[in-house]
């Protein structure tokens, strides 16, 4: 190797000369050869090099410069994947096909009491579950896997009687609806057994506060002169609803009816919530007037938000959602389907919009 590299290095035809003149051809003729094989093996190294560079590279990113190297992908994240849904009997697994549950993360929902218990409304059921204990038990199991509230919640209970706490302590079903029986105070279960329903809103929440007693006198009599101006408010609205535009049918304009109703409460400066409804059919045309009327008969007309429910009797007055204001509890109804309401009054913009409803109800 070294002869070769003298060779090449004393680079001159002489030199060259002299060597085929010593008889040293075949010499030459290997030092050529070897020199020419380490040359193309360097060169295919560096291509083959560059192929697999190239192989490793994205087409669409920029080619790898000396002293930067691309960072790995990071790994995907796994920790937070959902769980499994709790598997279900066969009898289950079909009825829960037919329940209807409220949406994740509803907050506020309606209770009232039936047969003596009360009840949290969570959702609706479409198939009977009550015809045998194996189908009873199926649809408890169904509830108590699937619903979005779960036995054992708790929920804050605000009533005309005041707040507390209280607990979902089992699956039960009412009129169509997916209740859950709570777990109170004495009050509570003593009211659940009056022959007046008892309402309320209910709260979800983790959180346990101590129970509170409502302070509005409620049951006291109105004077005599509120009960004289509250007739002649009413008789007032009869009036402008009679006298307005009627519904566009004739078959409805023959069955015309006027509805009215009131609550004692504490809503601010006003004493009284009255509510007087002109109605054609059955519940298919509604003209609606909703008015608050102070201590001394001064009137306060509100705006009712309910979605699709069109005409309300109002059943009791209460704070339901905690601001010291009184809201309205009402039966309401639309055409062939009605619920219990609960309308949060809001002083500042007179209006009454809906916070909760349940036990709905729908004629075929």
């Amino acid at each position: 190797m070294a002869l070769c590299t003298g060779i090449r290095g004393a680079g001159g035809r002489r030199h060259l000369a002299r060597l085929l003149a010593s008889g040293a051809l075949a010499l030459v003729a290997a030092c050529e050869s070897r020199a020419t094989g380490a040359a193309r093996a360097t060169a295919d190294a560096t291509t083959a090099a560059v192929a697999d560079t190239a192989e490793l590279a994205p087409a669409d990113t920029a080619p790898v410069t000396p002293g930067t190297m691309p960072r790995p992908a990071a790994p995907a994240d796994t920790s937070r994947r959902a769980a499994r849904p709790a598997r279900l009997s066969p009898l289950a697994d079909t009825i829960s096909g037919y329940l209807v549950f409220a949406p994740v993360g509803e907050r506020w929902f309606t209770v009232s009491s039936r047969n003596r218990r009360t009840f949290v409304d969570i959702g609706r059921v479409d198939i009977g579950v009550r015809r045998d204990s194996a189908r009873a038990a199926a649809y408890r199991e169904a509830v108590e896997k699937r619903a979005t509230v779960r036995v054992g919640a708790r929920f804050r209970l605000r009533g005309p009687w005041g707040a507390e706490d209280v607990t979902a302590a089992a699956v039960d079903t009412w009129n169509g609806r997916i209740v859950l029986r709570l777990a109170g105070s004495p009050t509570m279960d003593s009211l659940a057994r009056a022959r007046t329903a008892l309402i309320a809103s209910a709260y979800r929440t983790d959180s346990v506060a101590e129970a509170a007693r409502d302070t509005c006198d409620r049951a006291a009599p109105l004077p005599p002169a509120l009960e004289a101006r509250l007739a002649q408010i009413r008789d007032s609205l009869t009036a402008e609803l009679r006298a307005g535009t009627g519904p566009p049918y004739e078959r409805l304009r023959r069955r015309l009816s006027i509805a009215s109703s009131q609550v004692t409460g504490c809503f601010g400066p006003s004493r009284v919530a009255l509510v007087v409804s002109l109605k054609a059919g059955n519940v298919e045309w509604v003209r609606e007037r909703v008015v608050l009327v102070d201590s001394v008969g001064r009137v306060t007309p509100l705006r009712v938000s309910d979605y699709r429910f069109r005409a309300h009797d109002l059943l009791v007055a209460f704070d339901a959602d905690g601001d010291g204001v009184d809201d309205l509890a009402t039966r309401a109804t639309t055409e062939r389907a009605g619920a219990t309401t609960l309308l949060v009054l809001d002083l500042d913009a007179k209006r009454l919009t809906r916070l909760a409803a349940g036990f709905a109800w729908e004629e075929p």
